[in-house]
């Protein structure tokens, strides 16, 4: 009988399934929108001190370990670090590393289709392929 220590190496080892995921940006829109929204749902002068809060320290310290740069980098190292990134590149480390099985996007939020990629487009970075969320709000208000 297998370890505790093993259960936890298999857990943390088993491919994921991102169960309601959103695209991708394409692209030529990666950086459109502030990498601090990434922590924060605040915009405009308010989203400045997003840097400040303990949501945004722990990601900071997360992306910092994803990009395999030393602990104590700042915010702006992870910036440059990610900007100097192809962004194919960025996109296989971030899924690699998050050993994402397969995703099942939902693409009915406004801006998808100017910003995001289309769903399948996700495919080249996991091993089975990417699925949709239907909307079905969104088709309704499309046909009526």
């Amino acid at each position: 009988m297998p370890s505790l220590p093993n259960y936890i190496d298999i857990v943390r080892d088993y491919p994921a399934i991102d169960n309601h995921a959103h695209p991708l940006l394409t692209e030529e829109n990666r950086d459109r929108l502030a990498l601090e929204g990434l922590t924060s749902e605040a915009t405009g002068s308010a989203l400045h001190d997003a840097v400040y809060t303990l949501a945004h320290t722990t990601a900071r310290g997360d992306l910092a370990q994803l990009y395999d740069l030393p602990h104590h980098a700042s915010w702006d190292d992870v910036k440059m670090y990610r900007a100097a990134l192809l962004y194919d590149e960025l996109c296989r480390v971030c899924f690699r590393k998050a050993k994402i099985q397969c995703i099942l996007i939902d693409d009915g939020l406004g801006g998808v289709e100017e910003m995001g990629e289309e769903y399948q487009w996700h495919d080249r970075y996991t091993h089975s392929p990417t699925r949709r969320i239907v909307r079905v709000e969104v088709v309704a208000e499309v046909r009526m």
